[in-house]
């Protein structure tokens, strides 16, 4: 039986530049429509190997159409782009971003993409973020790990509208409270500079944030009774 719960979901033209999808992800399985004047039209319903852990579209510069980022619970991702020549996905990168050693995250693995298509992101073990560096083509450059302060993490976003990549982490720490600290990655040197802001005590009941577009930038914080 197929699972019907949706966990993710993501708009945008990915069959065509000219056509408005929305992905979603129902736990081991992936379905694609499309939006017509009549409502949504079923295109394709394809499995995943894996609980799909996150799901996010990504189109670099050089490419006319998104690509789909999607990180399993195991730490394996894929990266797929469609043919519409001949219907069907094709998978541009994959591989296993197991590490030998750490503990695995207990909020699970958190994969994020910065809004100009310069990495991946990923939050799988406490103490650790791994960076996926990728071309103005999408062709990924091999990954590395950046210590991080912070071990309880909830969610780790990309700010839009930055010079360069910087990570808003969500974090709670050993008084059991609640903040929000950014990070500039920095590909040269392979580790974190300090970002350009830092809110503490927000919510106690935050667990989740979201970027704001450019030029705003930022995040919201959405917690259990209030989102600032």
């Amino acid at each position: 039986q197929k699972p019907t719960s949706v966990t993710h979901s993501v708009v945008g033209n990915f069959t065509h530049e000219d056509e408005l999808n929305l992905v979603v992800a129902k736990c081991t399985r992936v379905e694609i429509h499309l939006l017509t004047p009549q409502g949504l039209q079923a295109m394709m319903d394809v499995p995943i190997y894996g609980r799909i852990a996150t799901m996010e579209l990504v189109r670099p510069p050089f490419e006319k159409k998104p690509m789909l980022f999607i990180l399993t619970e195991r730490n394996m991702f894929c990266v797929l782009s469609y043919d519409a020549a001949k219907g069907e996905l094709i998978t541009r990168a994959m591989g296993d971003l197991t590490d030998r050693v750490g503990r695995p995250s207990e909020c699970g693995p958190i994969g994020a993409v910065d809004p100009e298509c310069r990495m991946y992101g990923l939050h799988l073990y406490d103490g650790l973020f791994k960076v996926i560096p990728m071309d103005q083509t999408g062709q990924l450059r091999e990954a590395f790990s950046v210590r991080l302060e912070e071990l309880q993490v909830f969610d780790v976003k990309f700010l839009a509208g930055t010079p360069k990549p910087t990570i808003a982490v969500l974090y709670q720490d050993t008084k059991e409270g609640r903040h929000i600290k950014t990070y500039e990655v920095c590909l040269k040197d392979k580790d974190f500079n300090p970002g350009p802001w830092a809110q503490n005590d927000v919510e106690s009941g935050s667990r989740f944030l979201i970027a704001v577009p450019a030029p705003l930038g930022g995040v919201v914080v959405v917690g259990e009774k209030v989102i600032a």
